[in-house]
């Protein structure tokens, strides 16, 4: 079990500011193992990597590599050639559909789901627009915010090449069924790209376990700088996609009429990267594992079945996505009748410090099925505390009465 008054010392933020901050799905405060990486690699090391044949940089390169392999053993990949460097988790997807838009054999239907982020929907459709190689499909989702299995298993077809997922839905907290789902797709030949944005923080994850081809997530989502994300692609997959991008360090050997690529990562990885970050992010990775990220799924799924447990008992308060006895993620999405989420979020702030998130979530498909026009979304993570659910709770009743009126049922 985390000691949260000890988690808490951790973070700056929480030790200068008297905040409740729950809106960790977004982006995750930083703590100070964290930011001392990154202030260590501007004051003692300073250099590019992969380029200098000097001590210093050397020393540079080899703490770059070693945050890649702390994150491949993360995921349980086999080697730190299967993980790419990228700007964030979006970017990452853009890379798999860009690549997959280019690679010669590659032809007909994509299947994403009614649930997904903008980032899992928005490369696909770049992807398929236009197109006369490529389809896109929406697998249902139902007005609870559940995957329909059902409609997954009918719409993957011989003609599916691949098939995008969110983990966990970033709005309602639902838990894919990502194992079955790979399977599933996998009879078929096709590939499975998983968005684990909401996943990595606080569940782990196993390549070897869910065999999905690509995963995508992001730092800034799990203690680590922001402008960092992480591509798992398997290592067959990577060699035979050929890049987005061009630049320096991604090629072996260049003339006017042709190129040979690097080998993966770098191949994917041109320009000088973001070394400060990398090398930081490792630290947030060896954070997390201080912490166990089993004790951390625990807490966090605790505090989330708490605030599911206390907002239904408000008569005014309707929750959306898994209840009770179901598996959710460290999120909960809400809306108070009468009172629109933005000002619910304002009231939050201004009575007592309450940082939630409010409005679409970048998921209006999935806003669209459930018929509303936004949502509030409260999510949790390792610095959060029993107490402050119960303050998140006291605050709502309290904003109720002054935008909305008390509510005596």
């Amino acid at each position: 079990m985390l000691n949260v008054k000890d988690v808490k010392k951790d973070f700056p933020v929480l030790k200068n500011r008297d905040v409740v901050y729950l809106d960790n799905a977004a982006t995750t405060l930083t703590p100070d193992s964290v930011i001392q990486s990154l202030k260590n690699y501007y004051q003692n090391l300073g250099t590019s990597v992969h380029r200098g044949i000097y001590q210093l940089a050397n020393e540079t390169t080899e703490k770059y590599e070693r945050a890649r392999k702390k994150v491949a053993d993360f995921v349980g990949s086999d080697s730190p050639r299967e993980i790419v460097f990228t700007k964030n988790c979006t970017e990452g997807i853009n890379i798999i559909a860009y690549s997959l838009h280019h690679w010669p054999e590659m032809e007909g239907k994509i299947l994403v789901t009614e649930m997904d982020h903008h980032s899992n929907i928005l490369p696909w459709r770049f992807m398929a627009n236009g197109s006369e190689k490529f389809q896109l499909e929406y697998v249902d989702v139902t007005k609870e915010g559940r995957l329909d299995l059902e409609d997954y298993k009918s719409k993957l077809s011989p003609d599916t090449v691949a098939v995008g997922v969110p983990g966990i839905s970033n709005v309602v907290g639902t838990v894919n069924p990502i194992k079955e789902m790979t399977d599933l797709a996998h009879e078929r030949d096709a590939l499975v790209v998983m968005d684990g944005a909401q996943w990595l923080p606080h569940r782990k994850f196993d390549i070897s376990e869910y065999k999905v081809d690509f995963l995508t997530f992001s730092a800034h989502k799990m203690l680590g700088p922001t402008g960092l994300g992480v591509l798992y692609g398997k290592e067959d997959l990577l060699c035979r996609m050929p890049p987005p991008f061009g630049g320096g360090e991604m090629v072996l050997k260049v003339d006017r009429r042709k190129v040979k690529w690097n080998d993966p990562p770098q191949k994917f990885e041109p320009g000088t990267p973001p070394i400060a970050q990398i090398i930081a992010f490792g630290a947030s990775v060896d954070y997390l594992n201080e912490l166990g990220i089993s004790e951390v799924n625990e807490h966090v799924d605790r505090l989330a079945q708490r605030a599911v447990n206390k907002l239904s008992e408000i008569p005014y308060v309707d929750i959306y996505g898994p209840k009770e006895g179901e598996s959710r993620g460290g999120l909960v999405s809400f809306n108070v009748e009468g009172v629109h989420p933005h000002d619910l979020a304002t009231a939050l702030d201004s009575l007592d410090n309450i940082a939630i998130r409010a409005g679409l979530h970048c998921a209006q498909p999935l806003h669209e099925v459930m018929e509303l026009n936004s949502s509030a979304r409260a999510s949790f993570y390792v610095y959060n505390a029993p107490e402050d659910v119960d303050r998140f709770i006291d605050a709502i009743k309290e904003a109720k009465k002054i935008l909305g009126g008390a509510d005596e049922r």
